[in-house]
């Protein structure tokens, strides 16, 4: 797990993109992502599509701001979205209805997926 970047994890999302979920979804998701391996990422999700970027959106529908660890371990499912946004380790701007999307519009990988 220590050799897990974020980037990648990020930039895997659309391969585990659930676009059947998103019909008639037009949506920017902005992740903030702090500490080692973090930077900033773009989701674009249009048509039954999405793509991964670098990079800062300058009006997102849904701007994700954590730390590398709560992100690694939320894109695992080893934490969930409302126990990370309770204990403070998640904050949010935006749409809140996408907020509580996320997790099914992108299941999460299992550990045996990384690496």
């Amino acid at each position: 797990m220590a050799d897990v970047k974020i980037k990648d994890l990020i930039f895997g999302m659309p391969t585990r993109f659930a676009a059947e979920k998103a019909i008639g979804l037009e949506a920017t998701v902005q992740f903030l992502i702090n500490g080692q391996g973090g930077g900033n990422f773009v989701l674009h999700i249009t048509n039954g599509q999405c793509s991964a970027n670098e990079g800062l959106e300058e009006s997102p529908t849904l701007t994700l701001r954590m730390s590398s660890e709560t992100y690694i371990g939320m894109a695992i499912g080893k934490l969930k979205g409302p126990q990370a946004f309770f204990l403070r380790k998640l904050r949010f701007e935006g749409e809140t209805k996408l907020l509580m999307k996320m997790h099914s519009l992108f299941p999460s990988l299992q550990e045996g997926d990384i690496g």
